[in-house]
């Protein structure tokens, strides 16, 4: 394209793969068992059961927030896709319209 620019739909693929998949498999594990936390006031020892107070809600707010980023990256990587499909489906048509008005 003159003076425009270049897509490479195979690089919008690859970086879709990567936010979808690098995040997940680095946070599902980690999440679920922060999400299923067993701790009661007594784990944080005699003298520091009052911080237990703050802790959990807290910690859930934090796996809330993680579990959020993991769905913004899924649906990101969803339109990179997208993008990357459309990108190739437009380059085809554009070299189908070139090699029919030279026939």
């Amino acid at each position: 394209m003159a003076g425009g620019h270049k897509v490479d739909p195979q690089a919008l693929t690859q970086a879709a793969k990567a936010l979808s998949d690098i995040p997940k498999h680095a946070l599902e594990q980690p999440l679920a068992a922060v999400k299923d936390i067993q701790l009661t006031a007594m784990d944080f020892g005699q003298g520091h059961q009052d911080s237990y107070g703050p802790y959990r809600p807290a910690v859930t707010r934090l796996a809330n927030m993680a579990d959020s980023y993991l769905k913004a990256a899924d649906l990101f990587a969803q339109k990179l896709n997208a993008s990357g499909g459309k990108y190739e489906a437009n380059e085809a048509d554009t070299s189908q319209a070139v090699k029919a008005s030279g026939r």
